[in-house]
């Protein structure tokens, strides 16, 4: 199958999955970790002692937005185990206050739930659906891609695509706006055009970056849905360059997202 038609149908399916899972839930179980920088790229979950870390269970929220179908709410509702004091007055009175428009709301949401996430290093990319934007339509054309050859993997053709970002301005604006170059390499299943897996590398000034995601099919889930995360983040110019940040998160229990006249609720 030709690259080009491979990418088309990868575009399809992101559209999809915005459409499709419109309104689901998912619980998000993350760890985050601190260690110390071993002037190397781990390859995986490191094994050398962590100086801190910090576990956070989170609702996941995906609202359809044609422009940006892969952005997800997070909503965090345990911190080491401990219940965020005050999340349900704080959600009932958002969601109460006939000023604020559900995106305001649903941004406000994401933001107060962004100050628990552990480390020096500001992240706004750490969050499983956002591969998904390498290949919309929307954003496909500023990135350059080249084709890697096919694997077989569970009765599906997976096809691996590598990316690289074109053009200013870039996706990603890092800390005093400096600009993010990302690169990607994509297993796409050739028949559904949906990402199996997605490795990312962020790279610009003295930021390195890594992210990969898993996606897989759900029992009630329309399309593939991501089910696991790793991510790591090491900053040169900074004080804290002896260390950097990791986390690995996994994702159960999708669904339906539902609200009633004053507080949200899932079922």
């Amino acid at each position: 199958m030709p690259l080009r038609e491979v990418l088309a149908r990868a575009g399809a399916a992101a559209e999809r999955f915005g459409r499709d899972l419109q309104g689901i839930v998912a619980r998000e179980r993350y760890l985050q970790t601190i260690r110390p920088w071993m002037g190397s790229a781990p390859e995986r979950v490191a094994e050398v002692p962590a100086m801190t870390s910090r576990r956070l269970v989170a609702s996941l929220l995906l609202v359809h937005d044609p422009q940006t179908p892969w952005q997800l709410h997070r909503d965090v509702v345990s911190v080491d185990d401990e219940p965020v004091e005050g999340r349900d007055a704080r959600l009932a009175a958002l969601f109460a206050d006939p000023s604020l428009e559900a995106r305001e709301r649903l941004r406000r949401i994401t933001e107060d739930s962004a100050r628990h996430n552990l480390g020096h290093v500001r992240r706004t990319i750490n969050v499983p659906t956002f591969p998904l934007l390498l290949v919309h339509p929307a954003y496909a054309d500023r990135f350059r891609a080249s084709d890697r050859g096919t694997l077989h993997e569970d009765a599906a053709t997976l096809r691996l695509v590598a990316l690289r970002e074109r053009g200013r301005p870039r996706v990603i604006r890092g800390d005093r706006l400096r600009d993010v170059e990302l690169r990607a390499l994509l297993a796409i299943d050739e028949a559904t055009g949906e990402i199996v897996r997605a490795v990312l590398t962020p790279r610009g000034g003295d930021l390195r970056a890594h992210l990969e995601v898993t996606f897989a099919r759900v029992a009630g889930m329309p399309v593939r849905v991501p089910v696991r995360l790793w991510e790591w983040y090491w900053v040169h110019d900074v004080p804290e360059r002896d260390r950097y940040v990791e986390g690995e998160a996994t994702y159960d229990d999708f669904r339906r997202y539902t609200t009633d006249a004053s507080a949200p609720q899932v079922k």
